[in-house]
C-alpha cells in the first residue's frame, strides 16, 4: 500500500488528466511515463480512479455507457429508471466487488429479436432452426417451482438488470483451455470437485469450467454461486440463447466481442423437449453466435462450459 501511495504522489498533476479521461471520455495529454505505469499496475489504477471520481459519479458513468451502447446497437434509447433504482439498491460497494469478479452490470432492454428485426448493430442473428423450434413450442423455460413450460417468446429480451460475465470463452486446447482470470466460478467449481459433489475433470486444473454438466450446474454450482455473491438462488441462471447471441454485439467493449470466433460451446438456460436435453451454442465451427443446438443435460464434455448470468432486478 505504501508503494502505491508513493507512486500516486509521483504523478501529481496527472490526477486531473485521468479524471478527464475516465469521467468525460476526453483524450488529454498525460505523459507517456504515466500511461506506461498505469497500464501495468492494476492496483495503482484502481487506487487513482477511486480518488479522482466523486462518489456519486459511479452511477452516472454506468448509465451513460449503457445509453450509448443501446443507441449504437438498437438505434434508440430506453428508459433506464429501473436500472438506476436497482443499482442504487445494491450500491457502489457491491457493484465494485462484483466488477472485481469479472462481471459487469447492464440493462437488457425489452426488445423482440425476431428474424426480421432490423437493429443497427445486430449483424449475426440466431440460425433459422432456433426460431422454428420456438414456434413449435419445443424450447422450454424453467419456472420458479422447477417445472418446464414452452417459451413462445424465447427470442425476446426481458427488460432486466443483470450482471454479465464479461470473459471471452477460450479456444479449445485439447481440454486444457481455461476462462481467463476466473475468480468467479473457478474456486467454487474446484471446491465442489474436491468434495466429490461434481465430477472431476481429467484434462487440466479442477477449477476449469469445462467438463461440467448442465445438471451439475443446476444442482450444485448455481446454489454455491448464489451464496458466494450474496444473492438468492432464483437470481442465478445461465444465459438464454438470445442473450448469448446479443450480448457480445451489444457490448463491444467486452472481451466477449469475439465470443463467436472461439471453438467451444457454452450451456444455455433453455431445455429442449424435456429436462434431459439442454440448449448450448456459440461454437465458431457451426456458425459462432448464430449456432444453437442441444445435448444431454448430464453430459460432461471437454469443449463445453458454463457461464452464469445474475438477474438483479426488473
Amino acid at each position: 500500500m505504501k508503494n502505491i501511495v508513493r507512486q500516486e504522489e509521483e504523478f501529481g498533476k496527472d490526477f486531473g488528466l485521468i479524471h478527464e479521461v475516465v469521467v468525460t471520455g476526453r483524450k488529454v495529454g498525460a505523459t507517456k511515463e504515466f500511461w506506461a505505469k498505469l497500464a501495468h499496475n492494476e492496483d495503482l489504477f484502481r487506487s487513482i480512479v477511486s480518488r479522482v471520481i466523486p462518489e456519486g459519479d459511479w452511477l452516472e458513468t454506468i448509465l451513460d455507457r449503457e445509453r450509448k451502447d443501446h443507441q449504437n446497437f438498437f438505434g434508440q434509447e430506453f428508459d433506464l429508471t429501473n436500472f438506476r433504482v436497482t443499482l442504487e439498491k445494491y450500491g457502489a460497494k457491491a457493484i465494485s466487488q462484483w466488477q472485481k469478479l469479472g462481471t459487469e452490470p447492464h440493462f437488457l432492454p425489452e426488445a423482440t429479436m425476431s428474424r426480421d428485426a432490423n437493429f443497427r448493430r445486430w449483424k449475426v442473428k440466431p440460425e433459422n432452426w432456433y426460431y422454428e423450434q420456438v414456434a413449435a413450442g419445443k424450447i422450454l423455460r424453467r419456472q420458479p417451482d422447477g417445472s418446464l413450460v414452452p417459451d413462445k417468446e424465447a427470442f425476446k429480451l426481458e427488460g432486466i438488470t443483470v450482471l454479465i460475465d464479461a470473459r471471452l470463452k477460450p479456444h479449445y486446447k485439447d481440454g486444457k483451455q481455461m476462462f481467463e482470470n476466473d475468480n468467479l466460478l473457478g474456486p467454487i467449481i474446484e471446491e465442489l470437485r474436491e468434495k466429490r459433489k461434481i465430477a472431476r475433470y481429467e484434462y487440466c486444473p479442477q477449477s476449469s469450467r469445462f467438463g461440467v454438466s448442465a445438471d451439475e450446474w443446476e444442482d450444485q454450482i448455481k446454489p454455491a454461486l448464489a451464496e458466494f455473491l450474496g444473492v438468492e438462488v432464483p437470481q442465478i441462471r445461465l444465459e438464454r440463447a438470445i442473450e448469448a447471441n446479443v450480448i457480445p454485439q451489444l457490448y463491444p467493449h467486452m472481451p466477449r466481442e469475439n465470443d463467436g470466433a472461439t471453438n467451444v460451446w457454452v450451456w444455455y438456460e433453455e431445455c429442449f423437449g424435456d429436462a434431459s436435453l439442454r440448449f448450448h451454442g456459440g461454437i465458431s465451427e457451426y456458425g459462432g453466435l448464430s449456432s444453437v443446438d442441444f445435448h444431454s443435460a448430464d453430459f460432461h464434455w471437454s469443449p463445453q462450459a458454463v457461464r452464469p448470468l445474475v438477474v438483479l432486478g426488473d
